[in-house]
């Protein structure tokens, strides 16, 4: 069972070498902890825009091979249909990518680790 979905910002932190983010993923188990399409895809951008392409690109590759990747559901599209108009409706907004993530670690009733408020 998935307990924990990496935000994209945390997987940044952990690969720059926060060890404290490594220490907690380890105890967790790599098993319960996962990674969002959208992470993935936020992370590869990041990575090829770079000037350490090559060397970002294989250690995502090392990152994706160790997480599971969760994908969108139906259930993420309700909850973020339904998320983005109420926030649209009080007058704030998020961004759809970290609207979606979110979208994902609830759908898996999983916490979602990240930095953003």
């Amino acid at each position: 069972m998935i307990r924990f979905v990496l935000d994209s910002d945390t997987c940044v932190f952990w690969l720059r070498g926060n060890r404290a983010i490594e220490r907690r993923i380890l105890e967790a188990g790599t098993e319960q902890v996962a990674l969002s399409m959208i992470t993935r895809c936020e992370l590869t951008y990041g990575a090829w825009k770079s000037a350490r392409r090559e060397e970002n690109l294989k250690t995502l590759e090392r990152l994706h091979a160790t997480f599971t990747t969760l994908q969108t559901t139906d259930d993420v599209s309700r909850f973020f249909g339904r998320w983005k108009a109420q926030l649209e409706g009080a007058g704030a907004g998020l961004d759809d990518a970290d609207l979606l993530i979110a979208a994902i670690a609830h759908a898996h009733q999983a916490t979602l680790v990240t930095s953003n408020e």
